[in-house]
């Protein structure tokens, strides 16, 4: 059985505006690249992924502090080296760890699934839509970054 871990992350985009009601908003875009996750048989593994995905353009020293959040994780390269007898890959449930705590790096979760001794997960796709407003970073010891 393989290491899990996260080895990257790629193809990031970002669109950034103002809200009606002067609220930034963001839609962050990406792929993370996996050491290949296996299966192990007829039995679902399951494993938790968390990774951080920075937020553009935000002044030195302050943070979104977010009052609506969306994400969205969904599998994006998936494979069976041989006959797929029980085969399966899910993506179980995803979100945003401590969304109510000021941000420079969101840090999103989700826990994928894969079933079949020979079938791997090795991309996952997200979509964050975030909305907020900014404000002092977090802070260390504190002291406001």
């Amino acid at each position: 059985m393989n290491e899990f871990v996260v080895q990257n992350q790629v193809s990031e985009h970002w669109l950034k505006s103002t809200t009606a009601d002067g609220l930034i908003s963001y839609t962050l875009t990406g792929v993370i690249i996996l050491t290949p996750f296996q299966g192990t048989g007829s039995d679902w593994r399951r494993q938790r992924v968390s990774f951080g995905v920075k937020i553009p353009e935000l002044p030195a020293g302050m943070a979104l502090h977010l009052r609506y959040w969306a994400p969205f994780v969904t599998l994006n390269s998936i494979s069976n080296d041989h006959q797929a007898v029980d085969a399966g890959w899910a993506v179980d449930t995803f979100g945003v760890d401590n969304p109510w705590q000021p941000q420079n790096e969101v840090s999103v979760f989700c826990d994928i699934a894969v079933r079949d001794v020979d079938g791997f997960v090795a991309r996952l796709g997200y979509v964050l839509h975030l909305v907020g407003e900014p404000g002092p970073g977090p802070s260390i010891s504190g002291v406001p970054s």
